[in-house]
């Protein structure tokens, strides 16, 4: 039995997927590509941390990505759609068997992005090989609301372009797919390192289109409905 506050939790996750910044000279890659998921250090507690996504499965064609988190004791489906050409993202929830999506245009991650902590980036020279790619080493700086500052390493390759991936992230300066990194959201540490890429994966356009059963709502809505019976 899993409660609202431990549902809430792990919603967290869906708006902060992936980064970047595009290179307009490659063309958009098409295929799927999954990640494992940790959260060393995060500040919830263990029953809470057992109900969070451990995969993200990721497919993508002509700009546009599907990202679902998945777990053996996941206590939400999770899914975004992200339109990297019109910049628009339909965040998918079900939650108790009921169906939302909550939608948000450039203007709106915008704004999201503005009031989420900076991020200071040290791009270095040092590359390390990741599933046949070779991805260059940056540092990532910043602090929490309390202050206190946190330093991460990311790993990016610029064979793959990044703005349909990563265009609503703090991180989309970084000009390509990141294959590890780590974020903070809230209490959570959440670190993504790349098991598998296909670049010929079959991708059907309707893994891009909104089921009709979905209702739509906000992130506010949700969350006074997750947090309303404590």
């Amino acid at each position: 039995m899993f409660s609202r506050k431990s549902i809430f939790a792990a919603s967290l996750l869906v708006f902060v997927l992936l980064w970047s910044e595009t290179n307009q000279a490659q063309s958009p890659f098409r295929g799927r590509i999954t990640y494992h998921i940790s959260y060393p250090g995060s500040m919830i507690d263990l029953a809470e941390l057992e109900e969070l996504p451990g995969k993200a499965e990721i497919v993508t064609k002509n700009n546009l990505v599907r990202t679902e988190l998945t777990g053996e004791n996941i206590s939400i489906d999770q899914v975004k759609i992200a339109d990297g050409e019109n910049k628009e993202v339909a965040t998918l929830l079900e939650i108790l068997r009921e169906k939302y999506v909550i939608r948000k245009d450039y203007s709106q991650i915008q704004a999201d992005l503005r009031e989420m902590p900076q991020v200071e980036l040290e791009y270095t020279n040092e590359t390390k090989e990741i599933e046949g790619y070779t991805c260059r080493k940056v540092i990532a700086r910043t602090e929490d609301d309390m202050g206190n500052e946190y330093e991460s390493v990311i790993y990016y390759t610029d064979e793959i372009p990044g703005d349909a991936f990563n265009f609503d992230t703090p991180y989309h300066e970084i000009p390509g797919l990141m294959l590890e990194y780590e974020m903070r959201v809230g209490p959570l540490n959440i670190r993504y390192e790349v098991q598998s890429i296909r670049s010929r994966w079959i991708v059907w356009g309707r893994n891009f289109r909104v089921p009709r059963d979905y209702q739509e709502t906000t992130y506010e809505e949700l969350r006074s409905y997750l947090q309303g019976d404590f």
